[in-house]
């Protein structure tokens, strides 16, 4: 299964994580917000209330992560809280259920979780004068920004480039620190090739070879939210079926947006995985495809073929 959602912790508790970092967390769950993020933290406090109004405010979900003894203050902002056994319990929670984190300020109970962080070889941004741990030395696997928006750039610039050859072509895989966000063939051969497990790597390699038929991981896409709309329905389209753009267009609510729904086909950032090659034009016409036509009608025939093998 395919799962696009993306999970930020924020961390940061304690005296240093005070009112005058609101903005900060205020910012970052805007930001969040916009990117269809969920906002996770523990035992959240007044400051961290303004990160999850911000990102509430813009649908995005609010989780806490509170030990099962500590009350629930009224002022919680949370749109789900989840209650663990004990504190290690809830830090160990926190770092498996985040992909990344961005880290305020903070005491000793920040450190604890920042360690989990890094034995789970997950990214963390600190912000830089924000206090506590913030400022003092940290692991030399946290990175470090000036702001909110700065950390969501290195969140979401690219960390990991490799290829892999396949009978397509050279296919490129890219890796923010949320997940595979772009994967395309390309002309250009690079030094480095796709390690045997790196996720997708094998998936995609099978899945052109006629071995697999389904694909499962975590995706990170970035669009408006129509062009989110569209990728999303495109995932939803079963191997070896296809459908009109005017038909996806009514199934996203939108029954007039058929050429809206082409253009944002064709700027899908993760071929064949999210399955653009299965719209079609009217009347079932082959139409455009970023990869060009030929590729599109080998996908189709590929899919096509291990269908009909498997029918009988």
């Amino acid at each position: 299964m395919i799962d696009t959602q993306m999970f930020l912790a924020v961390l940061g508790y304690g005296k240093e994580c005070s009112q005058k970092n609101a903005a900060i967390a205020s910012a970052l769950g805007k930001l969040a917000g916009k990117q269809n993020m969920a906002l996770v933290a523990g035992n959240v406090s007044a400051t961290f209330n303004h990160a999850f109004q911000s990102a509430s405010d813009l649908g995005s979900e609010t989780i806490c992560i509170i030990e099962k003894h500590k009350r629930t203050a009224k002022e919680h902002r949370a749109s789900k809280i989840v209650r663990t056994k004990d504190t290690h319990q809830k830090h160990s929670q926190i770092a498996q259920m985040a992909d990344a984190a961005v880290l305020i300020g903070g005491g000793a109970g920040s450190q604890m979780l920042l360690n989990y962080f890094i034995k789970n070889h997950k990214t963390v941004v600190a912000i830089k004068g924000s206090g506590g741990i913030a400022d003092s030395s940290l692991p030399h696997q946290v990175l470090v920004a000036n702001n909110a928006k700065e950390a969501f750039q290195l969140l979401n610039s690219c960390r990991k480039k490799c290829q892999i050859e396949t009978g397509l072509g050279l296919l490129q895989l890219n890796f923010d620190h949320f997940g595979l966000d772009e994967a395309k063939i390309v002309e250009m051969e690079m030094p480095f090739k796709c390690e045997k497990e790196t996720p997708f790597a094998s998936q995609f390699q099978d899945y052109i070879e006629g071995r697999n038929r389904m694909f499962a991981g975590k995706i990170h896409l970035k669009g408006t939210s129509f062009q989110l709309k569209v990728w999303k329905a495109l995932v939803e389209i079963p191997f070896g079926q296809t459908m009109q753009y005017g038909e996806l267009a009514e199934k996203i609510g939108d029954k007039n947006a058929g050429r809206a729904v082409g253009k944002a086909a064709g700027q899908n950032p993760i071929w064949i995985l999210i399955p653009c090659h299965r719209l079609l034009g009217k009347n079932g016409s082959l139409t455009g495809y970023a990869g060009g036509l030929e590729m599109k009608m080998r996908l189709l025939d590929l899919e096509k073929n291990q269908t009909e093998l498997n029918i009988f």
